[in-house]
């Protein structure tokens, strides 16, 4: 098949698609999903034809669409309005009419390329495309527009809301990515499957083993990290520094290790550490996916204190290298996410937190068993040829009924 996605992409991860460019001189992209290279590296190795398309937002006035190639694989990047709200030049902000010219750009990119089918991603300007096009499509919903309004009340979060509804109530054929998603995706669109995001297994079960009989030696010295994408009520940071103030009182070697917006030095994270008079915290701020996942390959735990998440694929990352998550018993999909009660507390407790790192760090049986139940989740149900498969499958089903 010939697949378009049509989603977020950025060089960082497109670059491995591209051997022949640099990739100084590629576009930016959209960042914010690096599994949807995972999702476009099982594509390719099965032989389909994949096109990403994605927006980059606008520099030195250049509205051009570009156009990348290589093998089987291509790369369009149409070109958005840097502002939102206010005017650009003589353009509007494109909130104001709901990215109506990205998104017709998008369409005659499509109509140019001509696929079998669209797989577009979030119920945005991307979906909105895809259902104007005319052509195959599946959609799949990764988050609630009402939650998210919800944690950011603003007239962009309110624009995207209005959006998706006006979307979703059109969409044929949808996937999300967790029961905790199903029930609002089903409520506004027609065929509905679960599908979750995928992950690269990297490590063989012999290699997980081996790292976490080699981790239990420094369990007294837990490096935990967190990864935040922002830092707000939303993700929680705060809580979890709390916590990991009464954690040094019991131990003082642990160390903490921030990465993500708001993490930086001198970030927000930093600003909260300091009024909370802690040490032992690294902060890194946002780092390319590549450089995070050996950072998070040797952590000893995966602190997060996220109050709600469609999905977390940062979970399904850390497992896959054996670290445990410790998350929210009821920050929406996370539960189901982790899989294992022995890991889930109230989030809103820095007590709790604390306590249940002080449990796995104490007891290495424990820990380690743990940590290989982390990795055999994600084994069976995350892993990217799994979810890749069961796209094809959707793909297929939906050409036959389109």
């Amino acid at each position: 098949m010939h697949i378009v996605i049509l989603s977020p992409s950025d060089r960082s991860f497109i670059k491995q698609f591209l051997p022949d460019h640099e990739i100084d001189y590629l576009p930016i992209g959209y960042t914010g999903a690096p599994f949807i290279g995972i999702l476009i590296k099982e594509l390719l190795s099965q032989n389909h034809q994949v096109t990403a398309i994605t927006t980059s937002t606008v520099i030195n006035n250049d509205y051009t669409v570009k156009k990348y190639y290589a093998g089987n694989f291509s790369w369009v990047i149409v070109p958005q309005r840097p502002h939102s709200f206010r005017m650009n030049g003589k353009k509007l902000g494109y909130m104001l009419d709901f990215f109506s010219t990205e998104q017709k750009l998008l369409v005659e990119c499509i109509h140019l390329i001509n696929p079998d089918i669209i797989h577009a991603h979030w119920s945005y300007e991307f979906a909105g495309a895809a259902l104007k096009s005319n052509i195959p499509c599946l959609i799949t919903v990764h988050d609630n527009a009402n939650k998210v309004l919800l944690y950011f009340k603003n007239l962009y979060r309110l624009g995207r809301l209005l959006m998706a509804e006006h979307n979703l109530n059109q969409v044929r054929f949808a996937s999300t990515v967790s029961p905790y998603m199903q029930t609002y995706t089903e409520k506004r669109c027609t065929s509905v499957k679960l599908i979750s995001n995928p992950v690269i297994i990297n490590a063989s079960a012999v290699e997980i083993s081996d790292s976490v009989v080699s981790k239990i030696d420094t369990l007294l010295a837990p490096r935990l990290i967190m990864i935040n994408n922002g830092w707000n009520t939303h993700k929680n940071g705060l809580s979890a520094l709390l916590a990991f103030k009464l954690l040094q009182q019991q131990l003082p070697n642990a160390t903490l290790h921030l990465f993500g917006q708001g993490s930086e030095p001198n970030g927000l994270a930093y600003q909260d550490a300091i009024a909370l008079n802690l040490n032992n915290i690294n902060y890194y701020g946002p780092m390319p996916h590549n450089e995070l996942l050996v950072e998070l390959k040797k952590a000893h735990l995966l602190i997060h204190p996220a109050l709600e998440e469609s999905f977390g694929v940062v979970l399904i990352e850390a497992m896959a290298y054996g670290v445990p998550v410790i998350g929210g018993k009821n920050s929406g999909a996370v539960p189901w996410v982790v899989n294992d009660k022995r890991l889930l507390v109230d989030v809103t407790k820095p007590e709790l937190i604390k306590q249940k790192i002080i449990t796995l760090i104490n007891e290495p049986i424990l820990y380690q068993q743990i940590s290989i139940q982390a990795y055999n989740n994600v084994v069976s149900r995350f892993a990217s040829k799994l979810v890749t498969d069961a796209y094809i499958n959707y793909y297929q089903e939906i050409l036959v009924a389109w």
